[in-house]
């Protein structure tokens, strides 16, 4: 995943907490299958959980690596 996406996907959660596929694939306008698969590649990197199916939230490793995207750009 190219790191804009990255970072937009985990700004999206922080500002949300817990949200569901459906809802960041329409604020992101995305198809739900790509952000699916964005969130599959996040969680497997520990950077956000899934609490329930299809809803995902950010992670305390999520929220440092916003804050290193951040401090990056």
């Amino acid at each position: 995943m190219d790191s804009d996406a990255e970072r937009t996907l985990l700004a999206v959660l922080r500002d949300r907490e817990a949200t569901t596929v459906t809802t960041l694939a329409e604020t992101l306008d995305a198809h739900p299958i790509t952000i699916d698969r964005r969130c599959y590649e996040l969680q497997r990197d520990g950077y956000i959980r899934q609490p329930s199916k299809g809803v995902y939230a950010i992670t305390d490793a999520g929220e440092d690596r916003l804050e290193t995207h951040v401090n990056e750009g």
